[in-house]
């Protein structure tokens, strides 16, 4: 097998209209005390840059339990979302989401995130995205080769451009 094209790059590239876009759906979900997870597709742009491309919102539902909120994604959606990227030549490369309060990568999040490409991003904001674009405010963790989600490392960059 060989290894994810993910694994590389040291910069993610995220354009300032693309990140407001999702932060005003998860806002909108957020007001209605629900958690709901963005899919983010991407291409590797060389090497070391990966350049998110589309915000896809696969079908889910969002659960409130005594220990929280939970989101699931049924196997049908994702597998919609990942012809969907295959058919435009992308990858599933991000996720984003976020929770009532402070922003930080849950278990949940750690066992039930929507993507499973080392590599790949995963973005959490706090407060359901409310206040202004605020990226250094964000939870940011990377899939390692190994399957496990770990803060993004000094040499890894979430820029917005």
């Amino acid at each position: 097998m060989s290894p994810s094209p993910l694994l590389a790059p040291g910069r993610f590239l995220l354009e300032r209209v693309l990140a407001e876009q999702c932060l005003g759906a998860l806002r909108d979900r957020g007001r209605r005390g629900a958690e709901m997870f963005i899919a983010l597709t991407a291409a590797v742009e060389d090497p070391g840059v990966v350049r998110f491309r589309r915000a896809l919102v696969p079908r889910q539902t969002c659960h409130a339990t005594p220990k929280g909120l939970l989101v699931t994604i049924e196997g049908d959606a994702l597998f919609e979302l990942n012809r969907d990227c295959y058919e435009h030549g992308e990858l599933l490369a991000g996720q984003i989401h976020a929770h009532p309060d402070r922003a930080y990568h849950s278990g949940a999040d750690d066992a039930l995130a929507l993507l499973r490409l080392p590599g790949a991003l995963s973005i959490v904001v706090p407060n359901f995205a409310a206040g202004p674009l605020a990226p250094a405010r964000w939870s940011v963790h990377r899939l390692g080769a190994d399957g496990t989600w770990c803060p993004i490392p000094p040499t890894t960059r979430l820029e917005l451009t």
